[in-house]
């Protein structure tokens, strides 16, 4: 993982159409890609996942703990204008992970198929 803020790239951000202020917070996740984000908004995001000079995903994370104490939510993983969801995975991370380590729920909106982003940064 890049540290927070070691990824500015205004230009790149701007061009793939990210909310202002987004920068890069890591390097390639196999599978995913890059992960921007609004510092502030980490780290339950949205995350924004990038591949080349492609937008392929919005992702939230949600605490079990939240799921369980019946909290809702609402408009959450809207894509941005000019990408569609293709899918959505969710995944369970019972110990939590780097940035958010709770256990925990990824819930990806990808608007690519499987087949695309599972062979990125094999």
């Amino acid at each position: 993982m890049l540290a927070l803020g070691q990824g500015p790239n205004p230009e790149k951000a701007k061009r793939l159409g990210l909310p202002e202020g987004t920068v890069q917070v890591s390097a390639c996740v196999p599978g995913m890609g890059e992960h921007w984000a609004k510092p502030p908004d980490l780290p339950f995001g949205p995350i924004y996942g990038v591949m080349g000079e492609r937008l392929v995903f919005v992702e939230i994370m949600v605490a079990q703990s939240d799921f369980a104490a019946g909290k809702s939510w609402r408009d959450l993983l809207k894509p941005l204008k000019g990408y569609a969801i293709d899918h959505v995975d969710v995944e369970f991370e019972p110990q939590g992970h780097e940035g958010y380590p709770v256990p925990h729920y990824d819930i990806h909106a990808y608007f690519v198929p499987h087949a695309e982003h599972l062979g990125y940064c094999p």
